[in-house]
């Protein structure tokens, strides 16, 4: 994907008609109020380095609430977002927590995608596997669709409290805790593994779940608040078609 500097691309076995990709710290400021004005204009300069005439996004509330959309602009509270509808991508923001983004098919060939902001409070409520479940609702084929986990806070660096695994164990049951490992006296959460097996789970074989693997609190390429607190930045991870 040709572009600035500060625009990455993602899925690199999608084929077109996706476009999808990521900004990194040099890009646009995406932390202001998802209504605001500035915050449209920001996410219409990732549409246009992007070659996209028009995106959604939400105000993402680190929840379970998915949403089909059919407009650009911000689509209320949610920590989802899918559609259907041509020209039309979907966006997520995010300072470490994972941005999962889905693409695939219908019966009738045509394109569908999504994407869903998985925090550990989102994660714990199955956000992923909510969207997945709501696009083959919408018709999506499994067997057609391609996942990507983005990157986030990794499981070198994720240290989380007793109240995230009693959360994990209570909104996933007691096999979510195979998602914690123990270092340094704290527990360390793997959400590229969870959001990974929750797909998975739901029928996608595992060959066509990827994640990108950098790390947002160790690495310097993407705004990080455990690395930088208040002062962090977002970074937006987008699919459209």
């Amino acid at each position: 994907m040709a572009g600035p500097a500060w625009l990455e691309p993602l899925f690199p076995d999608l084929a077109p008609p996706f476009v999808h990709g990521m900004t990194n710290v040099r890009g646009p400021y995406l932390k202001s109020d998802p209504d605001a004005a500035v915050h449209a204009a920001a996410v219409a300069e990732v549409g246009a380095a992007a070659g996209l005439v028009a995106i959604a996004w939400s105000r993402q509330v680190h929840g379970g609430t998915v949403k089909r959309v059919e407009a650009p602009g911000c689509a209320g509270e949610a920590d989802a977002l899918w559609t259907d509808r041509t020209g039309l991508a979907v966006m997520g923001r995010s300072a470490d927590c994972p941005i999962v983004l889905l693409a695939g098919r219908n019966a009738a060939d045509a394109p569908l995608w999504g994407m869903a902001h998985a925090s550990w409070r989102s994660t714990a409520s199955d956000i992923t596997g909510h969207l997945l479940e709501a696009m083959i609702d919408g018709g999506l084929d499994p067997a057609t669709t391609v996942a990507i986990v983005a990157p986030s806070a990794g499981p070198c660096c994720y240290e989380v409290g007793d109240e995230v695994r009693e959360a994990f164990v209570a909104g996933l049951g007691a096999g979510a805790a195979r998602f914690f490992s123990e270092a340094r006296g704290k527990w360390i959460l793997d959400l590229w593994a969870a959001n990974s097996d929750a797909l998975r789970r739901r029928g996608l074989a595992p060959d066509r779940v990827h994640c990108d693997g950098r790390c947002t609190i160790c690495g310097d390429e993407f705004p990080s608040y455990r690395r930088d607190g208040a002062k962090s930045g977002r970074f937006g991870v987008f699919v459209g078609a």
